[in-house]
């Protein structure tokens, strides 16, 4: 159902249809009760500098907001005789974790507690620790969950030991709790030293206990599940490796989240740098960034064109000229795209900076040497912007500007008939130097494919021509009226005779065979509803989808190209392309030479005189 309304803005009756759609009830997503944790990893044997991996971890950590945060041990390099350095150390580390924005608890570990002599009797860090951080072991509630955060350096020795003082501490602890989960929390995974542990086992089994997660080893391994309860060993967050550095290994700087809800957990392992606040972007960066990156090739660009260097090198001097759109300066360099080695550029870069609403101006030698056609591509310019954003961060910002090649080709003449079935086979196509089809203004949607390859003979009234293409969707749109072009695969050829531009179109899937002529528009872009029948082309398209290619072959007479001027003996200006259709919206054109303008099209020399 419809309805028709009329809206009057300022005597102006504008007319508007709408449809009326039934409202539709969708089930909201299941309330829930739960809470997260984030998880914090070991960070000893680093250096101040890798102090950063803390603090990445706590800025992103504060971005997910958790209800808190639990640290997994070792946050000071200890080990030390001399106690203003392990104060030091410990001003470091508070210094950082001050910045969560959740509240944060502590495990106590080796590197916390320990004498550089190992001890057993000198308890001075111990004492330290917790007159600075807090109890050694200790249990708290929250929701639904019990949480039990035990100490492994009972003995001091490198080889942890749960003393039995602790073992039922733990026991009284747990059976006075009555939620529905318990995690347990420990520096050392005291299970992976073949001791102690089984005991400890055996108590918690008996209590609705969902993990146990330690650290220490400074690599992330999800371990056993014995009787329902599972283990984890976090890795590091900010630690050095131990046996590997090899992610597989489970050696990365990360946290990780622990989620509940009900009587379920889940376990989710976040590397650093992979999560952002929501202003990692502003929207007038974004602004200005986009502002410079779509300046018009008129503003920023390059002046002049060279030589295809297939017969000889080319060398020639160009103008590279750049606008800076904004109201800050910004630097600026220019240099040819690597990517492209054929080509090199004189001086090799150029480096300057741009003042606000400025432009500038240089001039720059390119040269190449002699090349097979095959090879050839189209220079690049890489015009890179730097542009500080809000936070004060160093963007670069890249403009690409191609340098047109021009060509001028022989046809050769044929003397014999060329039987139009879409195979090469006659020897005159042999003498027929190719050419190939690029894309000559850069675009994001380019794709890698082969570039379409067309040769030219030619005799006293036709002018025939073999293609190549890479394409494995073939397409044809029978009464297009797309306002955006033509939604087909089409081969164009075009001309300008007497100084007035004319397009000859073929639809090498167009199963009547039938050819079209007509005009671009402003925008270069050949309008479907432009186009009109065109007597006397003939043409023969050859399919092999396997291989992905299509081959067509087929004249045209010369006084449909350049009416009735004669050509033998002259240079005609010419230029022909390929349009690429895959059932899409979407048209992919490449041509032999820059389309929009004739001036940088190339030429065809005819033979005779």
């Amino acid at each position: 159902m419809s309805k028709i309304s009329i809206v009057v803005f300022s005597s102006v009756i504008l007319l508007s249809v709408f449809a009326v759609f039934e409202s539709i009830a969708v089930e909201p997503p299941p309330e829930r009760d739960g809470f997260t944790v984030a998880i914090i990893g070991d960070m000893t044997g680093s250096q101040l500098k890798d102090f950063k991996h803390l603090e990445r971890a706590v800025y992103e950590i504060n971005q997910l907001n958790p209800d808190f945060v639990m640290h997994i041990g070792d946050v000071v390099q200890g080990y030390t005789r001399d106690q203003v350095q392990w104060l030091k150390e410990y001003e470091q580390f508070m210094a950082r974790m001050s910045s969560l924005s959740a509240p944060w608890y502590l495990t106590a570990g080796n590197h916390d507690v320990f004498t550089p002599i190992w001890d057993a009797d000198d308890r001075t860090y111990e004492k330290l620790y917790q007159e600075h951080f807090g109890p050694l072991r200790y249990s708290f509630d929250y929701k639904n969950s019990h949480f039990v955060v035990m100490y492994t350096d009972d003995a001091m020795t490198s080889v942890p030991v749960i003393s039995e003082e602790q073992i039922q501490w733990l026991k009284s602890d747990l059976e006075a709790n009555s939620r529905a989960n318990i995690f347990i929390f420990l520096h050392k995974p005291v299970w992976r030293y073949g001791n102690d542990w089984d005991v400890v086992h055996e108590v918690i089994k008996e209590f609705p206990v969902k993990a146990v997660i330690a650290g220490h080893f400074h690599a992330y391994q999800k371990d056993m599940n014995v009787d329902g309860i599972q283990y984890y060993v976090m890795g590091p967050t900010g630690g050095e490796q131990h046996e590997s550095d090899h992610e597989l290994y489970g050696y990365f700087h990360h946290y990780s989240i622990l989620s509940v809800k009900d009587d379920e957990f889940t376990m989710a392992v976040v590397k650093l740098g992979n999560v952002e606040s929501d202003d990692y972007v502003l929207a007038e960066d974004d602004i200005k960034m986009r502002y410079i990156a779509i300046v018009s090739s008129s503003k920023t660009g390059v002046r002049g064109w060279l030589w295809q260097p297939v017969e000889s090198p080319v060398e020639g001097e160009l103008e590279v000229f750049v606008h800076n759109p904004l109201d800050v300066d910004m630097p600026v360099t220019v240099q040819l795209d690597s990517d492209r080695p054929l080509w090199s550029m004189e001086p090799p870069m150029l480096g300057f900076i741009l003042p606000a609403n400025s432009d500038a101006a240089f001039k720059v030698t390119l040269s190449s040497p002699k090349t097979r056609l095959a090879d050839i591509v189209p220079p690049e310019f890489e015009i890179e912007y730097t542009y500080t954003d809000a936070h004060g961060r160093k963007v670069p910002v890249m403009v690409r500007r191609r340098i047109f090649l021009r060509d001028t080709r022989l046809v050769p003449e044929c003397a014999e008939p060329i039987h139009l079935d879409g195979v090469n086979a006659e020897p005159i196509w042999q003498q027929a130097l190719p050419f190939y089809n690029h894309t000559w203004v850069y675009s994001i949607y380019e794709r890698p494919d082969a570039p379409p390859k067309m040769s030219l003979v030619a005799d006293d009234e036709n002018l025939y021509f073999y293609v190549e293409v890479m394409d494995d969707k073939y397409s044809y749109l029978k009464n297009d009226s797309s306002p955006r072009g033509l939604l087909s695969d089409a081969i164009i050829f075009s001309t300008q005779p007497a100084s007035e531009r004319r397009e000859i179109v073929i639809f090498p899937f167009n199963e009547d065979g039938d050819a079209f002529t007509g005009a671009v528009d402003r925008r270069g872009t050949l309008q479907p509803s432009a186009i009109s029948m065109m007597p006397g082309v003939e043409y023969h398209t050859r399919t092999d989808q396997q291989a992905g290619y299509y081959y067509c072959e087929g004249k045209i007479p010369l006084s449909a190209l350049f009416d009735d001027e004669p050509v033998a003996g002259k240079e005609m200006l010419f230029n022909a392309g390929i349009i690429d259709n895959d059932l899409t919206a979407f048209i992919y054109l490449r041509t032999w030479a820059y389309d929009r303008d004739s001036k940088y099209w190339g030429s065809l020399k005819f033979a005779g005189n």
